[in-house]
C-alpha cells in the first residue's frame, strides 16, 4: 500500500501536466453537400448571424459583403467530390481551372501554369560531430491525401487528377470577424512599421525570429511543429517571411504553421500561406485560397490542413520543409516536403506583384515565431523560451535562401526579439550539421 501511495504521489504532477495539456477537440462537422452549402449562403440573412455566439459581424452591410465574397469565390465552381478531412474540416475537390486564383475579380481569367521551377537544394552541411548531434528523433510530418482513405461519413478523402482540394470557406468562419477586410487580413488592422530595420510589429504582435537583408529568389527551412495555446481570437505561428518594399509599398510572401482556432475552428496548428501586395492595407492580401490570389496545382495537399503529429517536450520532434522559389516567369512557387519528395503546391502569379517590390526579388528574409494578443498573449512555439533548446523549444533549421543567381546560400541571421522578457530567439549561424538554425518561443506576455 505504501508503495502504491508513493507511486501515485510521484505520478500526480505528471497526470496534472497531462490534463493541463489536454484540449478537447471540436466535433466533426456535419457533412453538408456542396449544393446545399451554396443554397444556404444564397439564402442567408444578417439576422441569422447577428448577436449569435461566435459571430462578430458588425452590420448588415458588412454581412452582405461577406456573403458576396463567398459567392464570388465559388461562382462557376462544381466540385467533383467533397469530404471531411482528418482535421475535421470540410474540403471540396474543385476542378483546377475553376479555382478562385485563376478568376481575379474585374480581370481577365488567367491561364494555368504548370511550369514549376526545380526546387532549390540546400548548401552542403558538415558531417555531425559528437558535439552537435542531438538526442532523440526528428521526423517529417506527412499531411498528403491518399486514394483509398475515407472520412467518418464514408466519403473518399482524395481529389482526383485535374482537381485541387480547397478547404471550404463558410459564413460561420467569416462572420467570426467584424468585416470582410478583417477576415482577409493577417490580423485586423495590421500595418508594419516603415523602418526596414525594425521588427514587423504593431500594438498586437510579438516576434522572436532571425532576419537578413539580402536579395533573394526564395528560401527554405525545416519547421518544427507544435500546437501552442492562444487566447480567443488570436493566433501563434512559426513561419518564413520574404519581403520587399516599405510602408504601403511593402510586399510579402509568407508561409508556415499557425494555431488560429477562430479561423480554422480547430485547436491545433495548420499549414498556411499569406501574402500582401500593399503593406497589409485592407484588401491587399489574404490567407491560403481565401481570395483570388494563389493558384494551386497539387491535388494531394490542401492549405489550412491540420497536422497529424505534433512535437512533444522530451519526445519526438515533428516537422516539415517549406520552400518558396521565384520562377523565371515571375511566378513565386510554394513547395512542401514531408517524408517524401518536394511537392509543388502552386504559385502566386507574377501579375499579383506587377511592377511592385517583389516582382523581381525579395530584399529581406526572416525565420521564426509570431503571436498576437497584447497585452495578454499566450504561447509562442512550444511555450518554452529559446534557451531550453532541443526537445523543449520550437525551432527551424536548415534555413537557406536562393540568391539572385539561383544558388542556395545558408542564411546569416540577425536576432529580432523586441519583447525579450516574453519571447526569445537563439540563433546559430554555424553552418554545421543543422546548417543555419534557431530556437524561439516563450510561455506568455502579460
Amino acid at each position: 500500500m505504501r508503495r502504491r501511495i508513493v507511486t501515485l504521489l510521484l505520478l500526480g504532477p505528471l497526470l496534472m501536466t497531462a490534463c493541463a495539456k489536454y484540449r478537447p477537440q471540436p466535433p466533426v462537422q456535419p457533412f453538408q453537400p456542396y449544393d446545399d452549402f451554396i443554397a444556404a449562403v444564397q439564402g442567408a440573412q444578417f439576422t441569422d448571424f447577428s448577436g449569435k455566439p461566435g459571430s462578430a459581424v458588425e452590420s448588415a452591410a458588412a454581412f452582405d459583403e461577406m456573403k458576396q465574397h463567398i459567392l464570388r469565390l465559388y461562382a462557376g465552381v462544381h466540385p467533383r467530390n467533397s469530404f471531411v478531412g482528418a482535421d475535421r474540416q470540410l474540403v471540396d475537390c474543385v476542378p483546377i481551372e475553376q479555382q478562385p486564383g485563376l478568376r481575379p475579380p474585374g480581370s481577365t481569367p488567367l491561364s494555368l501554369s504548370r511550369d514549376a521551377p526545380r526546387q532549390g537544394i540546400g548548401p552542403a552541411v558538415r558531417k555531425g560531430t559528437s558535439k552537435d548531434r542531438l538526442p532523440g528523433r526528428r521526423r517529417s510530418e506527412d499531411i498528403t491525401l491518399r486514394a483509398g482513405r475515407r472520412d467518418v461519413f464514408g466519403r473518399v478523402m482524395f481529389c482526383e487528377t485535374g482537381t485541387i482540394p480547397m478547404r471550404r470557406i463558410t459564413l460561420v468562419e467569416i462572420t467570426a470577424y467584424r468585416t470582410l477586410a478583417s477576415f482577409l487580413s493577417k490580423s485586423e488592422g495590421e500595418r508594419e512599421q516603415i523602418d526596414p530595420n525594425a521588427p514587423a510589429d504593431n500594438a498586437d504582435h510579438y516576434y522572436a525570429r532571425g532576419r537578413q537583408f539580402v536579395a533573394s529568389l526564395g528560401g527554405d527551412s525545416w519547421l518544427n511543429v507544435w500546437s501552442p495555446r492562444v487566447n480567443s481570437g488570436h493566433m501563434s505561428l512559426s513561419q518564413q517571411w520574404f519581403v520587399a518594399g516599405e510602408g504601403d509599398s511593402k510586399q510579402t510572401i509568407e508561409g508556415g504553421w499557425q494555431v488560429y482556432p477562430g479561423k480554422y475552428k480547430i485547436d491545433q496548428a495548420a499549414l498556411f500561406i499569406y501574402h500582401t501586395t500593399k503593406g497589409y492595407t485592407n484588401g491587399s492580401g489574404c490567407y491560403n485560397l481565401d481570395c483570388s490570389a494563389f493558384v494551386q496545382v497539387a491535388n494531394n495537399i490542401y492549405l489550412g490542413a491540420g497536422f497529424t503529429n505534433y512535437s512533444a517536450i522530451g519526445g519526438t520532434q515533428w516537422g516539415f520543409n517549406l520552400q518558396w522559389k521565384r520562377n523565371t516567369d515571375g511566378n513565386w512557387w510554394l513547395f512542401y516536403k514531408g517524408p517524401g519528395n518536394y511537392i509543388a503546391v502552386g504559385y502566386y502569379p507574377a501579375r499579383l506583384y506587377e511592377r511592385g517590390a517583389l516582382a523581381s526579388s525579395a530584399a529581406k528574409i526572416a525565420y521564426g515565431g509570431e503571436t498576437t494578443g497584447k497585452p495578454s498573449a499566450l504561447e509562442m512555439g512550444s511555450g518554452q523560451l529559446a534557451n531550453q533548446n532541443w526537445q523543449k523549444a520550437a525551432f527551424q533549421n536548415f534555413a537557406f535562401y536562393i540568391d539572385a543567381n539561383g544558388v542556395s546560400q545558408w542564411a546569416d541571421l540577425t536576432k529580432e526579439e523586441p519583447d525579450a522578457e516574453c519571447y526569445t530567439a537563439d540563433l546559430h549561424n554555424v553552418f554545421g550539421s543543422w546548417g543555419t538554425y534557431l530556437f524561439f518561443g516563450g510561455p506568455k506576455c502579460h
